[in-house]
């Protein structure tokens, strides 16, 4: 079993060019890791600060919207003032409609009284021309 352990550890050792080891670190490339790392470091920390930003900017305008909802409470919005204008415009068709149908019934019950008027100024013609050529 030992031997299988150390067979690993030295392939792992010649796969990695004896890097494993500490004492054979190149001074460049850990300067160039640290490089890297506080190049990264700094962009999480920008990124965290963006955030941040972001979370303040939306917590004073929902802090000033709130404020707003509290000095017009009771106003209408702007939704409300909408569904009112539409509900208006449609009653005033309605309103308009009815109108139209007044009119024309009333026109029609002229038109109807008229010919009543006719048909009975007729009848009286007739008759009275009846009761001449009777008395004749």
């Amino acid at each position: 079993m030992m031997s299988l352990m150390a067979e690993v550890t030295e392939e792992v050792t010649e796969a990695t060019g004896g890097l494993s080891q500490l004492g054979h670190m190149d001074k460049e490339v850990v300067l160039t890791s640290l490089d890297y790392l506080w190049q990264g470091l700094l962009s999480v920390f920008i990124v965290i600060f963006v955030v941040f930003l972001v979370v303040v900017i939306l917590n004073l305008i929902s802090a000033q919207s709130a404020k707003y909802k509290q000095a017009h409470a009771g106003e209408p919005t702007y939704a409300e003032k909408l569904k009112e204008k539409m509900a208006n415009r449609a009653s005033a068709r309605e309103d308009k409609k009815a109108q139209r149908l007044l009119e024309k019934e009333a026109k029609r019950i002229k038109k109807e009284r008229q010919e009543q008027e006719k048909q009975e100024k007729q009848e009286k013609q007739e008759n009275s021309q009846d009761g001449e050529n009777s008395k004749d």
